[in-house]
């Protein structure tokens, strides 16, 4: 499956292009066509998830599988750490960030960590440094804000190097349902996730390797 804009047509035409040059006598040029073709489809790539549906969960929001993909830092934050918390912690509230580093070959579909409703969304311009250590407040970014049943779950879509455009698929007002889409970071990236310190157990750890949709991230205390 593929994501919005990305059909089996194009597709189509796409390995039209690449034949053309080939039946000509032109094998390098088709094989470099090939090779940017392949690159493109396998990073639009948006494959079925098997989402979990018990109460109390937080689910991975992104992907890091591939390469150099993975969780590569967990902290706590507050509301004085970046001017985004705001959005997503209260006054004297902690939240726990997980951020998930994406290679250029993992999925790049964003999926919701948690059923609940869109009360907040923002886009904030900046640069595009390589989306490794702490670019959260020097690259471009958006913010997606879930009302939950266990308080405000915070999504950062954050540009890298390559990635040149964040795309978001929901807007305020919306009802979503855990696994939902959210939106895609194209060629590259980081997503932190923000949740409530003291109403969750993390279940994950720096250098594992989420799927997103799949990968509980975090469990109710009970």
């Amino acid at each position: 499956m593929f994501v919005k804009g990305v059909t089996l047509k194009k597709i189509g035409i796409l390995v039209t292009i690449v034949i053309l040059p080939f039946l000509l006598g032109y094998y390098l040029i088709s094989f470099i066509i090939f090779s940017a073709i392949t690159f493109l489809i396998q990073f639009f790539r948006d494959p079925k998830r098997n989402i979990p549906t018990n109460n109390g969960i937080i689910l991975a929001p992104a992907e890091g599988k591939i390469m150099k993909g993975k969780i590569d830092f967990l902290k706590i934050v507050t509301k004085e750490d970046d001017p985004l918390m705001e959005h997503i912690l209260n006054d004297n509230e902690k939240g726990i960030l997980i951020s998930t580093f994406m290679s250029p070959f993992d999925v790049h579909v964003q999926r919701a960590p948690v059923t609940g409703k869109i009360v907040k969304t923002q886009y904030y311009p900046g640069k595009f440094k390589i989306a490794m250590g702490n670019v959260d407040t020097k690259n471009e970014k958006n913010l997606i804000v879930i009302d939950s049943p266990y308080g405000k779950i915070g999504v950062i879509q954050i540009a890298g190097f390559v990635a040149r455009r964040i795309v978001q698929y929901v807007n305020v007002g919306d009802n979503i349902n855990i696994g939902d889409r959210l939106g895609m970071i194209r060629f590259g990236s980081r997503v932190n996730l923000i949740i409530p310190y003291h109403k969750f157990k993390v279940m994950v750890f720096e250098g594992e390797k989420p799927t997103a949709g799949e990968t509980i991230m975090a469990k109710l205390i009970e």
